[in-house]
């Protein structure tokens, strides 16, 4: 996925923040502000831990000459990463989608809109051409807000931005090693040669590299801000862990690292 970044295409560089994916946009029926969850239109009984909440303490005035944007963000909530109390229940603003015109808005635009809209724009820590993914990876540790260490960094590539005729993302995450999705060992190295590994080996290993804590700690993290899950788990919630977490997995698995997935071929699944 990094081949869609060429020295030379402008960058901008962003604090990857550990909170709960949210959505604001204008209602031009109802001429309300709707909120959303990664996955669901927000309601009283249904607040993505107070999110909708907020969305209805802001003024609409603002929003209704943008009745095609959806403001995207993060709710800071507790999850994995650890932050400063003061930095929790707030939203922090870094995309914008329209629907008209089926495209991302540029990052100039975005930043002129959280100025506009009293938000708070994401930290941003460069704006500039991408030099190499080294120089990206220094500031992975940079936060105003992590107690400790950071989730990491998230690259917007501005130049292939909306991109029609590119196949790679102009929009990549790098995340911490601690706190990354697969696990970083040398299984990888040992399931690419056929030579030494059946196929049923093969498709462990690739199991045990990718299917890891932190990915699993994710998956039920969304299973609760989309309300199929209570915040707090109780034994008698794993039925609906078993029925809902083995497919999620299977389908981040797909999404993320589908490379490998195809390699471990149809032992994967079982």
């Amino acid at each position: 996925n990094t081949n869609g970044f060429e020295v030379g295409d402008l960058i901008v560089i962003q604090e990857k923040v550990d909170g709960s994916n949210a959505g604001i946009a204008y209602d031009i029926e109802t001429d309300k502000l709707v909120a959303y969850s990664r996955k669901n239109e927000l309601r009283f009984d249904m607040t993505l831990n107070g999110f909708w909440n907020w969305v209805q303490t802001l003024n609409v005035e603002p929003f209704r000459k943008y009745p095609d944007y959806v403001f995207f963000g993060e709710w800071l909530v507790k999850h994995t990463i650890k932050y400063i109390q003061e930095a929790y229940s707030k939203f922090y603003f870094y995309d914008v989608y329209d629907k008209k015109n089926e495209c991302y808005l540029p990052q100039t635009e975005v930043k002129r809109l959280a100025e506009e809209l009293n938000f708070i724009y994401v930290k941003t820590f460069y704006v500039g051409e991408f030099i190499s993914w080294e120089h990206c990876k220094s500031f992975m540790n940079d936060s105003d807000i992590a107690v400790d260490k950071p989730e990491g960094v998230v690259v917007k590539n501005q130049s292939k931005l909306n991109n029609p005729n590119s196949r790679t993302p102009f929009v990549l995450k790098i995340v911490n090693d601690c706190f990354s999705e697969i696990k970083k060992d040398n299984h990888r190295q040992k399931v690419e040669d056929p030579q030494k590994l059946a196929a049923r080996e093969k498709a462990n290993n690739i199991v045990d590299q990718i299917v890891t804590k932190n990915r699993v700690q994710k998956e039920i993290y969304k299973m609760i801000d989309e309300n199929i899950l209570p915040a707090k788990i109780e034994p008698s919630d794993m039925r609906i862990v078993a029925q809902n977490l083995p497919k999620r997995i299977y389908d981040d698995c797909i999404k993320e690292e589908n490379e490998l997935v195809i390699e471990a071929g149809e032992f994967f699944g079982k």
